[in-house]
């Protein structure tokens, strides 16, 4: 793996999902990390500036990238991942203006960082295929409308930066928010409650986030060419239904003495249920030689242990 001895990397949105999983290979590459953060969070040897990515204005932004001076920028911070979880003004206010803001402070620099982003891949149009960058973009949901959103933004500025769009599909993994599929069939789970789901036809493309986090690192290593906007899609490239996906779940909390109660077909599909949600991962691929590759069954059972390690009765909450 590269080292960072000159290289100082930028996160925005460090202690999230993705952000922990990030930072933690950063740290196994000796990279320069700096996070600003809403909240204060101490992470060993690196730099952190407290700020509100919702209140920074342009001028700000330009006083903190100077005074910082990263190579590259990995935007990370988004509100509204899990189903139904913000309005449009949240959305607006966290997916939009602060990228904006922060795009038209760093094109106005000397020398400009690189700036690697996390899309959505509920920015495209629904289609019963796997989605190829190509696809077009029309979201059926406002979550994917405000990353299409800031996507669009981003195009108006890669004649002047080197930017990278990376849209990740389904994840799951430590850290997970709690309202998301994987931690509430885990956490039910070990309460000893009744889960009830829809049939679970779902087609599904689940990424394990400590590979995404190697996607990022590895983009970061292969900076967009300046003058149009690099799309790339993140996935592991194996479609699963969701009740496949569940299944998997359910043996590996067996293994460990849980036995969900699970009850498909108890609910019925949302109306705008995405029933194909999966990536065509070739672009990827090409782009940075290798696509994630954590073994479904491997990956939930290092979630399941990593909730265990936290509270081994499993009374545990996700932060």
């Amino acid at each position: 793996m590269s080292t960072y001895d000159s290289h100082s990397v930028l996160i925005t949105g460090g202690s999230g999902f993705i952000g922990r999983a990030f930072a933690e290979a950063g740290r196994l590459r000796s990279a320069r990390m700096q996070f600003i953060q809403r909240r204060p969070y101490h992470v060993p040897d690196v730099i952190v500036e407290n700020a509100d990515l919702t209140q920074l204005t342009v001028s700000q932004w330009r006083e903190i990238l100077g005074r910082l001076r990263p190579d590259t920028i990995v935007h990370l911070a988004a509100a509204g991942v899990s189903y139904g979880s913000s309005d449009i003004g949240e959305l607006i206010r966290t997916n939009v203006t602060p990228f904006a803001m922060m795009l038209e402070a760093a094109s106005a620099m000397v020398n400009p960082p690189r700036v690697v982003a996390i899309g959505s891949g509920f920015e495209y149009q629904p289609i019963d295929r796997p989605r190829k960058e190509t696809d077009p973009c029309l979201p059926n949901s406002l979550y994917g409308a405000s990353k299409l959103s800031a996507t669009a933004i981003a195009a108006a500025f890669a004649s002047r930066l080197s930017i990278t769009i990376l849209r990740p599909f389904s994840l799951y993994g430590p850290f997970e928010p709690e309202g998301r599929l994987a931690p509430y069939l885990i956490l039910s789970a070990f309460r000893g409650e009744s889960i009830e789901l829809t049939p679970g036809e779902q087609i599904r493309d689940y990424t394990e986030v400590s590979d995404v986090a190697e996607v990022i690192w590895r983009v970061v290593e292969s900076p967009a060419a300046s003058g149009v906007l690099r799309v790339l899609n993140v996935g592991s490239g194996l479609c699963v239904s969701l009740r496949s996906y569940v299944e998997t779940i359910a043996r590996c909390l067996s293994s460990y003495g849980f036995v969900p109660d699970i009850r498909f077909g108890a609910r019925p599909y949302r109306k705008d249920e995405m029933m194909n949600y999966s990536a065509d991962v070739s672009m990827l691929r090409s782009v940075i030689g290798w696509i994630p590759d954590t073994p479904l069954e491997t990956g939930i059972n290092r979630q399941i242990k990593h909730f265990l390690e936290r509270d081994p009765r499993g009374n545990t909450t996700a932060d």
